[in-house]
């Protein structure tokens, strides 16, 4: 059987998107209400003085942040060019001590790394997505490399969520590729082939179907939330409220309540998940 996952080109695909990966959570308002929910996250799960190894790094958003918990980091990356921006984001910040090394790696295989060797692995921003039927895999190479007790936090794209999010720009590229092909996509999650147009490709998920992939492994689910929930779509009414700082935290606070509700976990364009190791 082939598989989908296509390392060298998921590779290839962050070394042309480049800096725009740091860009991503700050374009708008409903971006930093994203970050705010993956931060939230680490905040509650991360301690001063715990070894991180980060998965999917990137250009160091959550780099930064988990220094700014008194974390450590193995940064890991499938992409050079990713790791470049990282270590100048991070030094830029004045974070470049917390940072133990930077490797590329691809996160299926993580057997440079002994068992048991770091308190949390963070894989945020959707790493997962991109490795299509390697899920397993990844998540159990994750899980092996996490000390019993410790965490794994990663967030995926969401299937529903970015359905709702995109829905005229899905009904516009129909004309493009086929409602058959639009039709497919919506069924099985895989942005793949020649419904990615844009050379985007990726597995968006239903919470249902992380769920059981996450609990085909050895940990407990200790946390579930969408990313975004109330602010999809909303740009020009965040725009107003986002310089007035009490309501904004309001909003903020209004979205880490709302976005851990059962009926919200689809809801977003990308879904978190916090597993322990048992």
């Amino acid at each position: 059987m082939t598989s989908k996952y296509d390392p060298a080109y998921i590779r290839d695909y962050f070394e042309r998107w480049g800096e725009r990966e740091w860009q991503r959570l700050d374009v708008g308002p409903a971006d930093r209400v994203s970050f705010h929910l993956h931060r939230w996250h680490l905040e509650r799960y991360i301690k001063p003085g715990d070894r991180i190894l980060e998965v999917g790094a990137g250009p160091g958003r959550f780099t930064i942040e988990l220094a700014k918990l008194g974390a450590t980091i193995t940064v890991g990356d499938i992409s050079p060019v990713q790791l470049e921006l990282n270590r100048r984001y991070v030094q830029e910040a004045g974070h470049e001590q917390s940072v133990v090394t930077r490797e590329v790696l691809d996160m299926v295989d993580l057997s440079r790394f002994p068992s048991e060797s770091y308190d949390a692995v963070v894989c945020y921003g959707g790493p997962l997505s991109y490795v299509f039927d390697r899920a397993d895999d990844a998540i159990s190479e994750m899980l092996r490399v996490t000390k019993p007790g410790g965490f794994l936090l990663l967030s995926v794209m969401s299937l529903v969520g970015s359905a709702r999010a995109l829905l005229p720009e899905i009904l516009a590229i129909r004309h493009q590729i086929g409602l058959d092909l639009v039709n497919q996509v919506n069924t099985t999650g895989d942005l793949y082939g020649e419904a990615a147009v844009s050379g985007h490709i990726c597995h968006m998920y239903r919470w249902s179907e992380l769920e059981a992939l996450l609990k085909r492994h050895a940990g407990t689910i200790v946390a579930a939330s969408a990313s975004n929930f109330l602010s999809i779509r909303h740009e020009e009414a965040l725009r107003e409220i986002e310089s007035d700082p009490v309501t904004w935290q309001a909003l903020l606070q209004w979205e880490v309540d709302y976005c851990r509700e059962p009926g919200a976990l689809d809801g977003g364009t990308h879904m978190i998940a916090v597993m322990q190791r048992g």
